[in-house]
């Protein structure tokens, strides 16, 4: 479903499921795998505000219809609803959200390596061969995939600059940032990945760009992070703290490491000086 609407059996063979009510039940009943899901909400699902007088019957016959072209005991038939007989993971759209949760609880590589999983599983707009324009259910269930996935890009973004690949990412955030112009996230993310190749004019450009379609089009300045960024832009920071970010090398505490006498306890030195002085007079 994130893609070119695609069903295939377990020996990888397509089946065609024609006609947009009949692949919107099955996205209803796919997004919930395993479940049953109450008829009143396929109804909603698949008519919206529109449904047929005998809206029931007409629930039925579709899903009839749907069990002609799935496999042999794919979808069940319960007292309040419908169940689809397939595990989690056979459905992208569900593999993905659950990627990006297990992504939530790694660090570093591994977590990085979760959102690209996920990430490649989508082909495409989410269930661009559907089509259901009277169903308000199904716009939000694309709606929250597609932001979803902007989320999981600005995760996978933010994962990869801390591990020091900022300058491998820079094109594909300027594409990025040209589609989604008010996306801060990704503004920062394309202004941290310019920093750390040096390339402070252009990330300095990004920002006022940004700052000027966020007032046009929303009426609103830079969120306070961004904002913070900017100064520290300007201040010559945010190259070192990019840097920071890939070592885990305690910082140098003093210039005087390897100076016994000055490592001293301030009275121990006040003891030494003393001895000194007096060693002198003799």
């Amino acid at each position: 479903m994130l893609g070119p609407f695609e069903v295939r059996t377990d020996h990888g063979v397509l089946t065609d499921v024609p006609g947009a009510r009949l692949r919107g039940l099955l996205v209803a009943l796919a997004l919930n795998p395993g479940r049953v899901v109450p008829k009143a909400a396929l109804v909603d699902w698949i008519w919206g505000e529109n449904p047929p007088a005998d809206a029931a019957n007409a629930l039925q016959r579709l899903v009839s219809r749907l069990r002609k072209v799935l496999p042999e005991g794919s979808v069940e038939g319960q007292p309040d609803g419908y169940r689809l007989t397939v595990e989690p993971d056979a459905v992208d759209a569900v593999r993905f959200e659950r990627l990006v949760g297990r992504a939530r609880d790694g660090e570093g590589p591994q977590r990085v390596r979760r959102l690209c999983e996920a990430l490649a599983l989508w082909r495409g707009a989410a269930m661009q061969d559907v089509g259901l324009p009277d169903s308000a259910a199904f716009d939000a269930a694309v709606t929250r995939l597609e932001r979803l996935r902007l989320t999981a890009m600005e995760d996978r973004f933010d994962a990869e600059i801390s591990l020091g690949r900022g300058a491998e990412l820079v094109a594909e955030l300027t594409d990025l940032v040209a589609a989604y112009p008010v996306r801060e996230r990704l503004v920062i993310a394309l202004m941290r990945a310019l920093a750390v190749t040096g390339r402070d004019t252009e990330a300095l450009l990004v920002y006022e760009r940004t700052s000027e379609a966020l007032a046009d089009a929303l009426g609103v300045d830079p969120s306070p992070e961004l904002s913070a960024l900017h100064v520290a832009l300007l201040r010559g920071e945010l190259g070192r703290r990019e840097e920071n970010r890939r070592t885990n090398l305690r910082a140098e505490l003093s210039s005087f490491i390897g100076n016994d006498r000055l490592r001293q306890p301030p009275d121990d030195r006040m003891a030494s000086a003393h001895k000194i002085g007096q060693a002198a007079r003799i």
